[in-house]
């Protein structure tokens, strides 16, 4: 047998799904730290849910009756907030594209002294791309 069956057999069927939570969770955290582009991290988060959901789901099992209802329930929920949230995140990111050419969060703090630009009132084409100014329009305040 290789180590992974092992350590399967080893542990109590209750520390099972709890243990694979737990590692499932760690890698999604280790994810969203290391990751700078958007949809990898919705993904890292995704993985942490995912984690969240297996360790709910093994301490519900756990124990010689059936398993707690109310667990199942909660995870059942979670899972459907965790696909809306999912869509309404990655049609952020999408928008985020359009304005901005790229979908990375840049590392470190914004620099407090940088001017910032509002691209928020800038006219944009039906591709994403930003529209070429008007000849009347002042573009300094």
């Amino acid at each position: 047998m290789n180590g992974l069956a092992e350590l399967a057999h080893t542990l109590a069927p209750g520390l099972l799904y709890p243990t694979g939570g737990a590692i499932l969770f760690a890698l999604g955290l280790y994810g969203l730290i290391r990751r700078h582009h958007l949809v990898l991290r919705i993904l890292a988060l995704n993985i942490m849910g995912s984690g969240v959901f297996m360790v709910l789901l093994g301490v519900a099992a756990r124990g010689e009756g059936p398993p707690d209802p109310v667990a199942q329930a909660l995870t059942l929920t979670g899972i459907v907030v965790a696909v809306s949230a999912t869509a309404f995140a990655l049609a952020l990111v999408v928008h985020l594209t359009r304005l901005t050419g790229h979908a990375v969060m840049l590392p470190g703090p914004p620099d407090d002294d940088a001017p910032v630009e509002d691209i928020s009132r800038e006219e944009h084409h039906a591709d994403g791309g930003p529209a070429a100014p008007h000849p009347d329009q002042d573009r300094n305040p």
